[in-house]
C-alpha cells in the first residue's frame, strides 16, 4: 500500500479548491441559500393561508421545482450567448400581449390569461422580465453608448406594453411593467430632466386619466385616500388586513392559528395579502425573519450588479435586483395600507406558478452574469 507524500497532499488540495471556485464561479451559496430559504418558509405559509390546501401548496412546489430547473440551467450560460437574442423578447412579449386582448382565455374574469390546456399564465407576468433583458441588451448594443434615438425607441417599446396590458384591464400590472422597463433606461443615463418634463406632462393629464380609469380602479384609489370611507366595501381588505397583522403581536398567534384567514375575513390570503397571514401567525419575528433573507437576496443581487465587468450586465442584474425590491415594496405598502390595492403578489411567497418561474429565471440570469464579475 502506497503512501501519499507531500506532493499528493498539495495536489489533492488544489483540485478540491478548484472544485470549489469552478461551483462558486456558477452559484453564489448565499444568494442560492436565501432563496430557498424563502421558498420553502412560502409552502408552509401558503399551506396555512390556502386553508391548508394540500393541492395548491403541491402545484406551487411543481412550479418551484421547475423555476429552480430553469435557475441553474441558465446560471451556467455565458451571458455573450443570449444577449443579442435577449432584444428579441420584446417582439414575443408584445404578440402575446396581442393574442390575450383578442383571443382571451374562457372563465376568467378578465383579458389577462392564455391557457394552453395543461398550463395557464398571464403574458404580463412575462413582460416584468422580458422588457427590461430586452431593453438592456438594445442600449447596450453598441460601444458608444445608447443616443437620443435609442431612448425614443426604448421608452415607446415600454410604453406600447403597458397600455395594452392597461387595455386588459390590469393598472397595477401596468405600472409595474411600465417602471421595470423604465429601471434599465434610468440606469443606463437617461436626462433626467427629460424625465421630469415628462412626469410633469403626466400631471397635467391626471384629470383625463382619472376619467379613462375602470369604476373599481377609482374606488381603490379613494379607499387609499380615506380607508374608513367604506369599511365593509372597498375599504375591507386593507381593514382585515391591518387587524390580522396588529393581532399578531410580535410572536404571533402560531402557525394555523390565525383567526382572520381561516374563518375568511381577509380576502386573497393565499396570494397579495399572504404577508397578513404571515403576521397573524408568526408576528413581528416571522415578518422580520423573511426581511432578513429578502434583505441578503437583494444584497448579493446587487453586489454582483456593482461588480459586473460589462455595461449589460451591470444594467441587467441591477434591474432585476430594483425590480425585485419594488415588487416586495408595493406588496407590503398595499397589505398594510400605504398604498392603493393593485394586485401584485409578495415574490417567491405568494400562489401564483408564473411569479414563481419569473423571478426563479430572473435570479438564474444573476448567477449566469456573476461568472465574469469583477470582484
Amino acid at each position: 500500500m502506497s503512501k501519499k507524500g507531500p506532493l499528493d497532499y498539495q495536489l489533492n488540495t488544489t483540485l478540491g479548491s478548484n472544485k470549489i471556485n469552478v461551483l462558486n464561479s456558477f452559484i453564489d451559496p448565499l444568494l442560492v441559500i436565501s432563496i430557498c430559504t424563502v421558498l420553502v418558509f412560502g409552502l408552509f405559509i401558503l399551506y396555512s393561508a390556502s386553508g391548508q390546501s394540500k393541492t395548491m401548496v403541491s402545484l406551487q412546489a411543481i412550479y418551484i421545482g421547475f423555476g429552480l430547473i430553469f435557475m441553474f440551467i441558465i446560471s451556467r450560460l455565458d451571458e455573450r450567448i443570449y444577449k443579442s437574442f435577449l432584444v428579441h423578447l420584446f417582439w414575443l412579449g408584445l404578440v402575446l400581449l396581442l393574442w390575450v386582448l383578442f383571443f382571451p382565455a374562457e372563465g376568467y374574469e378578465t383579458n389577462r390569461w392564455i391557457d394552453l390546456g395543461f398550463i395557464s399564465f398571464q403574458p404580463s407576468e412575462l413582460l416584468r422580465l422580458f422588457l427590461p433583458l430586452a431593453v438592456a441588451s438594445f442600449l447596450t448594443r453598441k460601444k458608444t453608448g445608447p443616443f437620443l434615438k435609442d431612448w425614443f425607441i426604448a421608452i415607446l417599446a415600454i410604453s406600447i406594453c403597458s397600455f395594452l396590458i392597461l387595455k386588459q384591464p390590469d393598472l397595477g400590472t401596468s405600472l409595474i411593467v411600465f417602471s421595470s422597463g423604465l429601471i434599465p433606461v434610468l440606469l443606463a443615463g437617461f436626462p433626467l430632466s427629460i424625465l421630469l418634463i415628462f412626469l410633469v406632462f403626466i400631471a397635467a393629464l391626471s384629470p383625463l386619466i382619472w376619467g379613462s380609469l375602470k369604476l373599481y380602479q377609482q374606488e381603490r384609489i379613494l379607499t387609499y385616500l380615506n380607508p374608513e370611507s367604506d369599511p365593509l366595501g372597498a375599504g375591507f381588505q386593507i381593514a382585515q388586513s391591518k387587524i390580522a397583522i396588529g393581532s399578531g403581536g410580535v410572536t404571533g398567534k402560531g402557525y394555523l392559528l390565525g383567526t382572520q384567514s381561516h374563518l375568511e375575513f381577509l380576502p386573497l390570503s393565499h396570494s397579495d395579502f399572504i404577508l397578513a397571514v404571515l403576521g397573524e401567525e408568526f408576528g413581528f419575528l416571522g415578518i422580520g425573519f423573511i426581511f432578513l433573507f429578502y434583505g441578503l437576496i437583494l444584497f448579493k443581487v446587487f453586489s454582483i450588479g456593482f461588480g459586473a465587468r460589462t455595461e449589460f450586465a451591470r444594467l441587467t442584474v441591477s434591474s432585476i435586483g430594483f425590480i425585485f425590491l419594488i415588487y416586495i415594496l408595493v406588496n407590503v405598502s398595499m397589505v398594510v395600507g400605504i398604498m392603493p390595492v393593485v394586485g401584485v403578489p409578495l415574490p417567491l411567497i405568494s400562489q401564483g406558478g408564473t411569479s414563481i418561474l419569473i423571478h426563479l429565471i430572473a435570479f438564474g440570469f444573476v448567477l449566469s452574469m456573476k461568472k465574469r464579475q469583477t470582484w
